[in-house]
């Protein structure tokens, strides 16, 4: 790491108000979020988190994003070499292909949930940035571009309470780089289900069976990339997948910034 320049990214993420969601804050912190906000507004052109002048995050502070190392290419689970997981060699996964960028942890986690939790600006147009360098370097290297884009959707009531779903935005930013329709309203979730962070895979599984299904066009013969944040056991994502070929998908792959 780059102590000098980006010592930022070192620190205890509770010391700094950047990271504090919104959502329930007392004054003081609302000011705080108000100032961050009214930043991004007067200096669109520094890194969001080292300040350098440039882009919304600079190329020291990507190269210090943790790495995902030799991630399996159907389920992105890090492993010790180049390879399909055991899990994924036992049994198909419902994916295609998971894109996953890097490794859910300090500070790109932090990013995800003041977005995700607090509507932060500067976290948004940092995380925007990482989800146009996924989805460049998925062109660059000649994949299969999509025929659709699909965000992971909110419940309504999940979304009226969160004002918005984060997905939709990294979905936009991946379908405008790779010159593909995007699709925000096909895909619906039917049921409101617990959050997943502190269920088990069994649990997570369970969580999302029967909650999603596709309302839009036929999919027959199309290959479609679903857009999340995160994924942790790749349920959701696998749920949705079964849904979308059960509309007629001969490709689901999935892309999401970070994997736990």
């Amino acid at each position: 790491m780059q102590k000098a320049k980006h010592s930022i990214m070192a620190r205890d993420p509770s010391s700094n108000p950047f990271f504090m969601p919104a959502a329930g804050l007392r004054w003081p912190a609302r000011a705080v979020a108000w100032t961050e906000w009214l930043g991004e507004v007067l200096y669109p052109t520094h890194c969001g988190l080292c300040l350098a002048p440039g882009q919304a995050i600079c190329a020291g502070c990507r190269a210090d994003l943790p790495p995902l190392e030799h991630p399996c290419p159907t389920c992105a689970l890090p492993l010790p070499i180049a390879g399909v997981c055991p899990s994924c060699v036992r049994k198909a996964p419902a994916l295609d292909a998971l894109h996953a960028g890097w490794v859910y942890a300090w500070p790109l986690d932090q990013l995800i949930l003041a977005y995700k939790n607090g509507a932060n600006a500067r976290a948004e147009r940092i995380l925007a940035a990482l989800a146009e360098q996924m989805a460049q370097r998925l062109v660059q290297q000649g994949h299969g571009l999509p025929d659709l884009v699909l965000p992971v959707p909110l419940h309504g009531k999940r979304l009226r309470e969160r004002g918005f779903n984060q997905a939709d935005y990294l979905a936009q930013r991946v379908a405008a780089c790779m010159e593909a329709p995007l699709e925000v309203r096909g895909l619906r979730r039917i049921r409101a289900t617990d959050s997943q962070q502190a269920l088990g895979r069994k649990a997570r599984r369970n969580n999302v069976k029967g909650a999603f299904a596709w309302e839009g066009d036929d999919l027959s013969g199309r290959h479609v990339l679903v857009v999340d944040d995160v994924a942790t056991t790749g349920a959701t994502l696998s749920a949705l997948a079964g849904v979308l070929r059960r509309a007629g998908a001969v490709r689901v792959e999935g892309l999401v910034l970070a994997r736990a």
